[in-house]
């Protein structure tokens, strides 16, 4: 799911609720000075136009839209969230293992080495 949220100055602050991991893209600001602060439970990230974030799903986010100089009239900003894309099904620790295994060993597929008998020590 896609949203495209404005704020203005008239309507600095608006509160979401993310059911799905997302990217927060602040995409346009009328001003240089014009930021966003994404606010959550255990961070706060800044965002200029054209910066981005990810956060979690199941997070409650505050954006909240800021000036340096709030003297210079009217400001606004246009903050696009995004759905991130879902992450790989099956990890692949290939190199995970070769860093691993020492010099001359042999690398076993589970299912042999689980049919491979034990010695028995006595």
């Amino acid at each position: 799911m896609s949203e495209t949220i404005t704020l203005t100055q008239d309507s600095r602050e608006v509160v979401r609720g993310l059911g799905t991991d997302s990217i927060i893209t602040c995409t346009r600001t009328s001003a240089a000075d014009v930021y966003i602060h994404v606010i959550t439970k255990d961070d706060t990230t800044e965002l200029f136009a054209g910066d981005s974030t990810a956060e979690a799903r199941l997070t409650r986010v505050r954006l909240h839209l800021f000036r340096k100089n709030s003297g210079s009239g009217p400001f606004s900003a246009t903050i696009d969230m995004t759905d991130a894309p879902p992450a790989s099904k099956s990890p692949d620790h290939t190199l995970a293992v070769q860093f691993h295994v020492p010099q001359g060993s042999v690398v076993r597929p589970a299912a042999r080495a689980a049919k491979t008998p034990k010695k028995k020590s006595r």
